[in-house]
């Protein structure tokens, strides 16, 4: 008789399908973190997630090679598929985009415990109080020259075509390129002022391309910055086509408590900029296509705008 493994309805999402809703929704994110979590807490479920990066053809294949019983196989796979982290695919078990990110953290966590020393030794480090962040950084950098705490070639296994990008000017044009190219839709949620990205964002608008412009709340109250977008929107000395396009529905600007500058374009292509952990300053951006991802993004950014602030 054939078994049917994991959820088959819609009524009930997996753990992945999580979405902000203000404080109420931490508490979801905690808990379906701590499904996860749980579902890959014993050895068997372990034994099993790593098996499923090359896709699982046979059942009684992996049963005899893990040495597993069928009902440990199957109740550690059913749980694994509840946690959003394997699908069925074309008769395979495989990763889903979930499963891939939480196989590289993984990764990451396995090489971390590997150099546990060099980590400790950085705690130290940032200790020290007459240390400069700059100094802090750079014996930082030297203490992990040869530690790859994430392994190379995942990120192209979980984002497609990815571009890691270390020079926040290199990211600037990275982002008009790809905001010249948009065709139907712009999110971008942004913690800096940059007239190169708005006029940009503008241009795409006179495209008839729908932008969604979510600046960071700190930036509204920069007497600086407030001036100077007051000054873009003013419709005296802008050209009609232009001064339309400001008051239309294509170019549209809200404020939010953002926790990183991003950017989405048509589902399809996302850029985002990392920041240091010391001094929140940018440290580089990585910018991929993916469709999955992508659409993820865009139901978080499509939260913080529905909750943002409309410019007075």
């Amino acid at each position: 008789m054939k078994q049917v493994i994991g959820r088959k309805s819609s009524m009930s999402p997996p753990a992945y399908l999580m979405q902000i809703h203000g404080e109420e929704s931490q508490e979801h994110i905690f808990r379906s973190v701590g499904e996860i979590l749980s579902a890959v807490s014993g050895m068997d479920a372990l034994k099993i997630f790593y098996v499923a990066k090359d896709g699982i053809e046979s059942s009684t294949e992996i049963i005899r090679k893990l040495e597993l019983t069928q009902k440990r196989y199957y109740t550690n796979l059913k749980r694994l598929i509840d946690a959003g982290l394997i699908e069925k695919e074309d008769g395979r078990y495989t990763h889903t985009t979930l499963g891939k990110i939480f196989y590289s953290l993984m990764e990451v966590l396995r090489n971390a415990v590997e150099h546990e020393d060099k980590l400790s030794l950085i705690d130290r480090i940032l200790k020290v109080k007459n240390l400069s962040a700059e100094e802090a950084e750079e014996i930082i950098r030297v203490i992990l020259k040869d530690v790859e705490l994430m392994p190379s070639g995942y990120l192209t296994n979980i984002f497609g075509s990815t571009k890691i990008i270390d020079k926040w000017e290199k990211t600037v044009q990275e982002a008009i390129w790809q905001i010249n190219k948009s065709k139907k839709e712009i999110l971008f949620a942004c913690k800096h002022y940059d007239i190169r990205l708005i006029e940009a964002c503008l241009a795409a608008a006179q495209r008839r391309v729908k932008v969604c412009y979510l600046l960071d709340k700190e930036l509204k109250i920069s007497r600086l910055s407030q001036s100077f977008l007051n000054f873009l929107l003013a419709s005296n000395g802008i050209p009609r086509d232009l001064s339309n396009i400001l008051k239309s529905s294509l170019f549209e600007i809200k404020y939010a408590n953002l926790p990183q500058s991003f950017l989405v374009i048509d589902e399809e292509y996302s850029l985002i900029e990392v920041f240091t952990p010391i001094n929140r300053e940018y440290s580089f951006a990585f910018a991929f296509h993916n469709k999955k991802l992508s659409r993820k993004l865009s139901e978080a950014f499509n939260e913080l705008w529905k909750n943002g602030e409309s410019r007075q």
